[in-house]
């Protein structure tokens, strides 16, 4: 019997966190899965532990985690020709790297009472669920991608 990989979530983490990335409530995965709530709630624990996420982390930071490691395959984008502006484009990077509206904010460059306003604008413009949703279509229109490629050489990524 092969000993499992260390870096790579379980095929029953696997399920839990693809559903996460797709936007599904814990109550949603448990009812999806057959699975209680509280094993939704420990498969996505041990998940986060295995990709790095440090104590804490939003669904956004676990999801963009996931993806990052590829570790499950991000959505479908609902639909074509969706564009982000700069400002939105941090404020993506925000809540993947920063779980607290004040740093989020900071990070975006925004006033924290907007990160609410701005990021249910986003979700509204993407059609995503949640912010672990809109992370996962991020990622299927490039976002991530891009930005990593166009930091300049030497730049934290």
């Amino acid at each position: 019997m092969a000993t499992p990989d260390p870096s790579h979530i379980s095929k029953a983490q696997q399920r839990v966190a693809s559903l996460v990335v797709h936007g599904h409530s814990n109550v949603g995965i448990s009812a999806k899965l057959h699975l209680s709530e509280s094993t939704v709630r420990t498969h996505i624990t041990k998940g986060s532990t295995i990709v790095g996420c440090p104590s804490g982390s939003s669904r956004a930071m676990y999801a963009h985690a996931l993806l990052m490691r590829k570790q499950v395959a991000p959505p479908s984008a609902p639909r074509t020709g969706i564009h982000f502006t700069a400002r939105e484009e941090r404020l993506l990077h925000a809540l993947v790297t920063h779980s607290r509206i004040d740093d989020i904010a900071r990070a975006a460059g925004i006033h924290r009472d907007d990160v609410r306003l701005e990021t249910d604008a986003l979700r509204c413009k993407t059609r995503a669920l949640n912010n672990a949703h809109l992370v996962g279509i991020a990622h299927s229109l490039k976002i991530f991608e891009r930005a990593a490629h166009d930091a300049p050489a030497g730049a934290a990524r």
